[in-house]
């Protein structure tokens, strides 16, 4: 009774064994005849991240000079007030 059920649990393992070996084999050769579109899909994520970088110091570029505009426009309203409060002053 014990021999079968070690006769049963061996090759229950050598069955699983040879199944994960088969699996493993077959991802690497998946693996290995797929290398060349991974390499473009790698390739266009690296493009992608050096467009969306250029894209975001734009982005910072434009609005730093947008506020630079604007600290002008305020400026030249304060210096017209202050030019309309002297005025009336007079």
């Amino acid at each position: 009774m014990i021999v079968e059920g070690i006769k049963l649990m061996v090759v229950g393992m050598t069955t699983v064994l040879l199944f994960l070996i088969l699996m493993i084999l077959l991802i690497q050769l998946i693996a290995h005849l797929t290398r060349h579109v991974t390499a473009r899909e790698m390739q266009a994520i690296s493009d992608e991240k050096s467009a969306r970088r250029r894209r975001e110091k734009l982005q910072r570029e434009q609005a730093l000079a947008g506020d630079d505009a604007d600290i002008v426009v305020i400026a030249a309203a304060v210096a017209a007030f202050e030019a309309d409060m002297t005025a009336a002053r007079r």
